[in-house]
């Protein structure tokens, strides 16, 4: 390779000077710091950004070819949530520039300390779309190096992201400009070594840090796993990040539903203990409550047993088990009250009978079938195949399928 090329793919840049001298107006300089200049102008009647040199820095080739480099990695990038770069042109009295959609709006800190009541709705949205523009282009070999809040802008219209600042990514098509970069405080600590690989953990590793000063207590675990110090303990990629929340978010849906509907058992025991008769129950009554609470003590017991048994890896005998818990606080009464006429005394006073009976039972292994329900899951979803995906049973809130999405 040619000492003086860039990358392996080669720069192409047959349009750069294709515009005439008064294509840009009305240009003006915003104050920067390092090695590149900003100027707005307006371009074939839009607001633009000219990104290139500071005068101290335009005749040395090391800057001239970081400029060209971001060029190249950020144009091929088409993306909602990343700033969208137009063109590289020479301009009167500034140089090579590139040319970038000019974004209204402020950046992620800004944003967050002009209003201090952002919704939860807010920061799910601000962090969805970070994780859709870094998932797009790290699908890209491309590593941006440098993600922090100023390079985070939020449009004022909408409130949507826009990743800018592209000056120190970097992409497998390069075989040189390897140097350590980043900024200090968001940089992953392989990120500041010079020579060493890294890969999109690094990226991973500054959304940590920024989750962690910006964002709601609620995205810690979040946040204290992509920015571990060791790169092997971090989130993979994106998509690991979305599949923990979706399993954080299926589990808990699961178990406040359990939660929930023994609650409403203790609270329809209190509604129909008013309706007691009071009566001397018959031999055939007297056999359904006593069958009614054997059969309570029965299906306890052997969820008891299984949830000793430790947590499972299987789908189906986990599938079983919720199945069986799920029932029996929400369904199984009907087989006995089915076999008692619905206008007689006894009818309400079974159902306060099976209610009381089970609240009081279910409190014995409530604390350890959640805790083994939720170890479950997480075997299941480690031992997953590539391809796989847990989605909730649509007949049963509280079961899961496997199913492949490629």
């Amino acid at each position: 390779m040619n000492s003086n090329d860039i990358s392996s793919s080669g720069f192409v840049f047959q349009d750069c000077h294709s515009e005439t001298k008064s294509s840009f107006f009305d240009i003006k300089e915003i104050e920067t710091k390092g090695y590149s200049s900003l100027h707005t102008a307006t371009y074939l009647g839009k607001k633009v950004i000219l990104k290139g040199l500071k005068p101290e820095f335009k005749n040395e080739r090391f800057y001239q070819d970081l400029l060209k480099k971001e060029f190249e990695i950020s144009r091929s990038l088409d993306h909602p949530n990343i700033v969208k770069t137009i063109d590289f042109q020479n301009i009167p009295n500034l140089g090579d520039c590139i040319v970038m959609e000019y974004i209204e709006g402020l950046t992620l800190t800004q944003t967050l300390t002009q209003t201090l009541t952002q919704t939860k709705g807010f920061y799910d949205k601000i962090f969805n779309e970070l994780l859709d523009a870094m998932e797009y282009f790290h699908s890209k070999q491309i590593i941006h190096r440098d993600l922090k809040p100023s390079n985070i802008l939020i449009t004022n219209n909408g409130n949507n992201v826009k990743i800018i600042d592209f000056g120190l990514s970097d992409t497998d098509d390069y075989v040189i400009l390897k140097q350590a970069a980043g900024t200090r405080k968001y940089a992953a600590p392989e990120q500041m070594t010079p020579n060493n690989t890294i890969d999109c953990r690094a990226d991973i590793y500054s959304l940590g840090i920024i989750l962690k000063n910006n964002f709601p207590k609620s995205y810690q675990k979040i946040a204290d796993k992509c920015a571990q110090q060791d790169k092997e303990r971090r989130f993979s990629s994106v998509g690991e990040i979305r599949n923990y929340i979706k399993k954080k978010k299926i589990t808990k849906t699961s178990i406040v539903i359990s939660t929930i509907l023994i609650l409403l058992f203790a609270l329809s025991f209190a509604i129909t203990k008013h309706y007691i008769s009071g009566k001397t129950y018959t031999i055939n009554e007297k056999e359904i409550l006593a069958k009614a609470t054997q059969y309570i003590d029965a299906q306890i017991a052997a969820i008891k047993i299984k949830i000793e048994e430790g947590p499972v890896s299987d789908v189906n005998e986990f599938n079983a088990i919720a199945e069986m818990y799920q029932n029996l606080i929400s369904t199984d009464y009907k087989k006995w009250a089915e076999q008692i006429p619905s206008d007689t005394p006894f009818y309400n006073d079974f159902i306060t009978s099976w209610n009381s009976y089970l609240s009081e039972k279910i409190k014995d292994i409530f604390t350890s079938y959640t805790d083994w329900y939720r170890e479950s899951f997480q075997l299941i979803f480690d031992n997953l195949k590539p391809g796989e995906e847990i989605v909730t049973d649509p007949d049963m809130s509280v079961k899961f399928k496997i199913i492949r999405n490629d």
